[in-house]
């Protein structure tokens, strides 16, 4: 193929991208009214226009007097432009429902905001059926996330789950179950947060021993060869280590695995620190014991001899009655 022609064909291929890329712009964003008839009608056999059938009135009734409107001015532009957004937001907002509930939310409320547009445009002829559509799509998302909130695995997703329950309740304008949820929200909230920072705490108190630890820490050889720091460092090892347990209990009620890894490792060096000075301890009280029991010994050893001098002393020294007549 000669250079000539391969130049022809790449500019044929942009010239293909160029009208493809325009036709799909076009597409998208639709100027003429036949171009925003078209759009709608697109949506004519949409499954969540079909659920909330108060969109796909308010879609017939722009289709209808678009159609029969004798002059398409810059505001009907505008009115179309944002009743297309809203209906577009929302089939992603369905179509999101159940397999991400909270990102469902996220289309809802892009929606709402065009919605809002439209209302502020003069569309509140369509916008008021969009409304009442997103009242009831918020309310079954809102009952959706709400459960899903109970199962999770984490305090932190369940409240994640329960802040976006709280928001789809309050625009479904369900004030009762927004109370409940927040109430619910709020208190759990508050009881996590007063947790994870007596979790920091433990966590700091125990770190704190890591960094004074010496020879526990260093194994068994080196506490031996300081018997009497190992037994200061027992008791503070002990201590480490529930302060360790107990925030690892902590991340493990909320389900933190990265704050439950440091505890956990903590809770090791201290759990290896509490062998190496108890060892070193035992053979500090052994070597006590014997030196005891040897001063024992020796202290026995002699109040036997001074035992048996006093008694030979004093055999010495008794006088019989026959010494005393012969005196």
């Amino acid at each position: 193929m000669s250079r000539k022609t391969l130049l022809s064909a790449c500019l044929v291929g942009v010239l293909l991208m160029a009208a493809v890329a325009g036709g799909a712009a076009a597409q998208s964003s639709p100027e003429s009214p036949e171009e925003f008839i078209r759009a709608l009608n697109d949506l004519r056999d949409s499954e969540a226009l079909s659920e909330y059938a108060e969109l796909d009135l308010a879609r017939s009734r722009a289709v209808v007097e678009t159609q029969t409107s004798d002059a398409f001015t810059q505001q009907d532009r505008t009115q179309m432009t944002n009743l297309l957004n809203a209906l577009l937001a929302f089939e992603r907002a369905y179509t999101t429902a159940q397999q991400d509930p909270v990102e469902s939310l996220d289309h809802a409320d892009e929606a709402y905001v065009a919605l809002q547009q439209l209302e502020a445009a003069g569309g509140e002829r369509y916008a008021a059926f969009g409304f009442v559509a997103l009242d009831r799509f918020y309310a079954v998302q809102g009952e959706r996330i709400y459960e899903s909130a109970q199962t999770a695995n984490s305090t932190p997703a369940e409240l994640e789950l329960l802040s976006a329950a709280v928001h789809a309740y309050n625009r479904s304008g369900d004030t009762d179950r927004y109370s409940e949820v927040k109430l619910e929200r709020d208190q759990l909230r508050s009881q996590y947060e007063s947790d994870m920072r007596r979790h920091d705490e433990l966590v700091g108190d125990a770190a704190a021993f890591v960094d004074r630890c010496r020879v526990a820490c260093e194994g068994v050889n080196t506490a031996l060869l300081a018997p009497v720091r190992s037994v200061t460092e027992y008791t503070l090892a002990l201590r480490a280590r529930e302060s360790a347990s107990e925030a690892a209990s902590i991340a493990e009620k909320h389900g933190v695995a990265t704050a439950d890894g440091r505890a956990t490792e903590i809770s090791d060096t201290a759990g290896n620190a509490l062998i190496a000075a108890g060892i070193a301890t035992v053979a500090l009280v052994v070597a006590y014991a014997a030196a005891m029991v040897g001063v024992a010994g020796v202290l026995i050893w002699r109040l036997s001899i001074w035992a048996a001098d006093a008694q030979a002393a004093a055999r010495d020294r008794i006088v019989t009655p026959q010494e005393v007549e012969n005196a």
